[in-house]
């Protein structure tokens, strides 16, 4: 890696202390926030945080340190000693909270850094082999469930430890997705009893280690049966499947990237952004990311599309006729940072909550509520206040996820300081981490159904639940067990529904191989603009006769979004001749 360097090993630390003399570079036509460089000077790790930090709060006296809105409620659902440094959080279809633990941050194990530049940007001596070859690492993912019904989770299994720097994971019916760069892995677990029947299977390798807090990360499935998940600013990857390529899909900084497991294809689905760590899809199938930089809430990421990002830092787009690029999501000044958020489609919250945007405020310690809205083509949003605040300075939120029963759940990794700069000097502390529930306060708790026990048929029946996770995880369900009995059910509800239902089924004919020409040419003029838009999304992704699919979009139902369809349609067919 050539350039100007922090310091490379051997170096005198003194010779290493960088003058900072390129605080504030601006670029032409970039806002402010996205073209300022931050540099610092070096130091080497210097062991536990300084005695003067702020104390511990016992997990049973941290209630006392919030405020949150007199409608809604807080409660305390997982704490140290069973969970530290929380990073992920996901459930599976009996209601059971699956959580990463990051506890090898920063370093990877058994790699020596060699060098890093003045980003932070590290090379080590090797590329480490995948688990549980190698130096094991400190992560793991474990899982944690509610026995009792008092909404406190209270039995606790590790599925897999030994992981070296983890950062998400993904529940298929016989094992589990891992994000643990550079490489995805897939755990099977045929008999599901919560064991790795095996060494994991490498799906892919090649993807970036040289800064933690920026690596591939936030794995989650998407609404069409693809793996979607972030890589972030300051990494650089060169993505191979092993056995099936022979040169790698190369990539520098921040994206959304997505994998298909049937057919091990790759992609990257849309470039650009902030320090991209969090992957929101919203009840739409619509993908978003937060931004570590201030004056916007994230960005709104379209299939194909360039973002704007910090062009001294992390290099221009890698396409030269992208043409220019597009901008993060509208919003008023404001400090950064939210890097990670969710669009609450619950039911757990008072109504006038719903379709807001709650996002996470690790250096400010609290969770901002933002009103969310249509802007053209995309979105903006407006602060309508703080869904949580803490007077305890160790409140660090970093994920948020909406949850089974429709609350929305908040990791916090309960640190002094959350700035990685610092954690790399060795100011860390990874005893501790808790994860809140938050709901409204008039709420009762009720028991997670299983939904592994319901016939397909029921679980077609479920995607109409207005809890978009039950949505979510009956269409995943259906798309696993590979059920096509129920086709044409699900044809028959798309032909006479309308709304989410019919969208809902959409998605789980297509990922059935329900979604042929004739049935897609039907779709392309429905009367819900969502299932049109949807089809010619997925037409891309199929061997459709989109010469005749272009045609019926022209015969499409009359209305306002009727152009966008024809736009969308033209930009699918372009990307297939």
């Amino acid at each position: 890696m050539e350039g100007k360097w922090d310091f490379r090993l051997g170096d005198d630390a003194v010779f290493a202390a960088r003058v900072d003399d390129n605080n504030a570079v601006k670029l032409p036509n970039v806002p402010a926030s996205f073209s300022k460089i931050l540099v610092s000077p070096s130091s080497a790790p210097v062991g536990k945080a300084p005695a003067d930090y702020s104390p511990i709060v016992p997990p049973n006296e941290a209630l006392k340190t919030f405020t949150v809105p007199d409608d809604l409620k807080l409660e305390l659902v997982l704490a140290e000693p069973h969970v530290k440094q929380p990073l992920h959080m996901t459930w599976d279809e009996r209601g059971r909270l699956w959580v990463v633990q990051y506890l090898q941050y920063p370093y990877p194990a058994g790699l020596k850094m060699v060098s890093k530049d003045v980003f932070w940007r590290a090379v080590y001596d090797k590329v480490p082999p995948p688990p549980p070859q190698g130096e094991p690492g400190l992560d793991k993912i474990t899982i944690h469930e509610d026995t009792d019904g008092d909404g406190v989770l209270d039995k606790h299994k590790t599925f897999v430890d030994g992981l070296n720097i983890a950062t998400s994971c993904a529940l298929d019916r016989d094992g589990v997705w891992v994000m643990n760069p550079p490489y995805l892995l897939f755990y099977p677990d045929k008999n599901h009893d919560d064991v790795p029947d095996g060494d994991p299977e490498v799906h892919l390798q090649g993807f970036g280690l040289e800064d933690t807090h920026s690596v591939a990360n936030s794995l989650r499935w998407g609404p069409d049966g693809w793996l979607y998940a972030c890589q972030g600013s300051t990494t650089s990857s060169a993505v191979m499947r092993p056995g099936l390529d022979k040169l790698p899909v190369h990539s520098m900084g921040q994206l959304i990237w997505r994998y298909h497991p049937a057919t091990r294809r790759f992609e990257i689905y849309s470039e650009g952004g902030g320090n991209s760590f969090g992957c929101e899809i919203d009840a739409e199938g619509r993908v978003f990311s937060g931004h570590n930089g201030g004056d916007t809430r994230g960005f709104h990421y379209t299939q194909g599309g360039y973002y704007q990002k910090g062009f001294n830092k992390h290099g221009p787009l890698s396409n030269p006729y992208a043409n220019g690029y597009f901008a993060a999501m509208g919003h008023a000044n404001v400090p950064r940072f939210t890097h990670n958020f969710v669009i609450d489609a619950g039911a757990a919250l008072p109504d006038k909550y719903r379709g807001h945007l709650f996002g996470v405020e690790p250096l400010q310690g609290r969770v901002v509520e933002a009103d969310f809205s249509n802007d053209r083509s995309s979105f903006k949003t407006k602060d309508l206040g703080y869904s949580i605040t803490s007077t305890d300075p160790r409140f660090r939120p970093v994920e948020i996820k909406a949850g089974p029963d429709g609350a929305i759940y908040v990791a916090d990794m309960y640190e002094p300081q959350i700035a990685h700069r610092q954690h790399f000097q060795g100011l860390i502390d990874k005893d501790n981490g808790r994860i809140y529930r938050l709901s409204a306060k008039n709420s009762s708790l009720s028991k997670q159904a299983d939904l592994g026990k319901k016939t397909t048929p029921e679980l077609v029946e479920h995607l109409q639940q207005p809890n978009k996770w039950q949505r979510q995880t009956a269409l995943r369900l259906i798309s696993q067990r590979r059920d096509r009995t129920v086709l044409p059910l699900l044809k028959k509800n798309i032909e006479a529904g309308t709304g989410q239902f019919s969208l809902e089924c959409l998605w789980a004919t297509y990922q059935l191989g329900g979604l042929d020409d004739a049935f897609a040419q039907k779709c392309l003029t429905h009367k819900e603009p969502l299932v049109r838009e949807w089809t010619v999304r997925l037409s891309g992704d199929m061997p459709l006769d989109l010469a005749a699919a272009a045609n019926a979009t022209g015969r499409a139902v009359p209305g306002p979004r009727q152009v966008q369809d024809a736009h969308l349609m033209g930009h699918r067919f372009g990307e297939t001749r």
